[in-house]
């Protein structure tokens, strides 16, 4: 189990440093260049679904049934390729208007700018959400168990954060602030999610000090 357990904790803390690459994107690289902000984001996407492709492989193996999950090692040759097309997609998208805009973003068409340079991410989401609560119900560890439905709760977050900022119409105000309480929550899910691997007990400081 002790592999199974450093592929998680590999898996999550690329996630946690995905999240800080996020950040320096938009904070940093959005005004500088379109297409760099973008290529940033696929990379995160990659991240995140390395994550998910492992965590699927490592469920089997706490499975007594060692079920494959939606047919997963048939499969996750195809969705990387599509993930591959998706993210070669939405760089040359964001590449593209950028040159055509001279990379003023006002210019560029609201449809890309609400997902068109973002195709990959069409793609990880609906996988987390499908394969991760059925690979956690399938594996007997109650660890992993936990660290996938967490997992799983974060992904959710996100995407229903996503959609009611990005494609409801909201007012500005309205959907910045869904997207804050998506990415909360999120963050608070991630942490649990990590939390599951480490299960630390309290202890008193009698317990401490005579230790």
């Amino acid at each position: 189990m002790g592999r199974i357990y450093r592929n998680q904790a590999l898996g999550v803390g690329l996630v946690s440093l995905g999240w800080i690459l996020i950040f320096l994107d938009f904070v940093v690289v959005s005004s500088l260049s379109y297409g760099a902000f973008t290529a940033i984001n696929v990379l995160v996407s990659a991240m995140f679904f390395y994550f998910i492709d492992a965590s699927v492989l490592d469920g089997r193996m706490s499975d007594p049934l060692l079920r494959d999950t939606l047919h997963w090692r048939r499969i996750r040759r195809w969705l990387w390729a599509i993930f591959a097309a998706t993210s070669v997609i939405s760089i040359s998208l964001a590449v593209y208007y950028e040159i055509a805009t001279g990379g003023n973003g006002s210019l560029v068409p609201l449809w890309v700018l609400n997902g068109g340079d973002s195709l990959h991410v069409f793609v990880v989401i609906p996988t987390a959400l499908i394969a991760l609560p059925i690979t956690a119900a399938r594996s007997r560890d109650p660890f992993l168990r936990r660290q996938l439905a967490w997992f799983a709760g974060f992904a959710a977050a996100l995407a229903v954060g996503g959609i009611f900022s990005n494609y409801l119409g909201l007012p500005n105000e309205l959907a910045t602030l869904s997207e804050g309480m998506g990415q909360l929550v999120g963050a608070f899910c991630l942490y649990k999610s990590a939390r599951s691997l480490t299960p630390l007990n309290r202890i008193s400081l009698e317990e401490a000090t005579s230790k």
